[in-house]
């Protein structure tokens, strides 16, 4: 099958999901690259639609196996330019459903069900890039479950998506309406609250900071965690800086505590 026109439905709504109104509307998002569109559909993502510049449809085999999962369509060359979200696209677009975040309370049955022992909030996070880092090193470092507070930027937005390189397949994100009180539901749960501070914090290398069960908390890129979370936290730690930095990147100190919990719960 065959698009050369811009007022087909699929172009109009490949162009229309750039915007976080239409991804919120429709529940998708765009998916970019053979080998990501690759994972989505082998990890049980829901496709409704794959669109493949017609030049790369003539030369790889793999994009045909696609119609056993949803129906490929080629896309003529400089319309699928239109669409593409990279420079360099590899020419694969998918058309995917948002999976379903979780409320709080479903959450929270979850967690008393299953041993789930590391949880990362984002506190009012707001750049893609970093988001989307964050995304990718949970995935890395074991941590499957992403708290997303309000004020954070959308995890389907095109760059976010495509930092993560394919992690955003692998987490599951569970959407907060009061964060407060879900840190003290946490809490009953025997989960440890970890907070990143500079003042009155401890040194975040210290293993007696952390217990079986953590949920990490990582604050806004130029205010930090909020002072409420702040009051409501375990324990505060902070990363050293040796040179003249006045603050680490959010996504970089989120890494480097996501790596230490992970260390620290294996020696526990």
């Amino acid at each position: 099958m065959e698009i050369t026109s811009s007022q087909n439905k699929w172009i109009k709504l490949a162009k229309s999901l750039a915007t976080k109104k239409y991804r919120e509307k429709e529940q998708k998002f765009l998916l970019e690259g053979l080998r990501t569109v690759s994972l989505a559909i082998e990890t049980g993502q829901i496709c409704h639609a794959i669109l493949v510049s017609s030049d790369v449809l003539s030369q790889n085999e793999k994009t045909y196996e696609f119609e056993e999962i949803a129906p490929v369509y080629s896309v003529e060359t400089g319309l699928f330019k239109e669409i593409a979200q990279t420079e360099n696209s590899q020419g694969v677009i998918g058309i995917m459903s948002i999976p379903e975040k979780l409320g709080e309370e479903d959450f929270l049955e979850l967690l008393g069900k299953e041993e789930i022992d590391s949880l990362i909030m984002l506190d009012r996070l707001q750049d893609p890039g970093n988001m989307g880092t964050v995304i990718r090193t949970a995935d890395a470092s074991g941590f499957s479950y992403i708290i997303l507070n309000k004020g954070c930027v959308d995890v389907y937005n095109d760059k976010v998506v495509r930092s993560t390189v394919g992690s955003i397949l692998n987490v599951r994100f569970v959407e907060t309406v009061n964060p407060v009180r879900l840190i003290e539901s946490l809490k009953l749960l025997n989960y440890n609250i970890v907070v990143t501070a500079l003042k009155d914090a401890k040194d975040y290398k210290r293993d007696d900071n952390y217990s079986v069960k953590n949920c990490l908390v990582i604050g806004n890129e130029a205010n930090g965690v909020s002072e409420e979370l702040i009051g409501s936290a375990d324990v505060c730690v902070k990363i050293p800086i040796f040179g003249k930095a006045e603050s680490l990147n959010a996504a970089v100190a989120a890494g480097i505590m996501m790596y230490k919990i992970s260390d620290a719960k294996s020696s526990t």
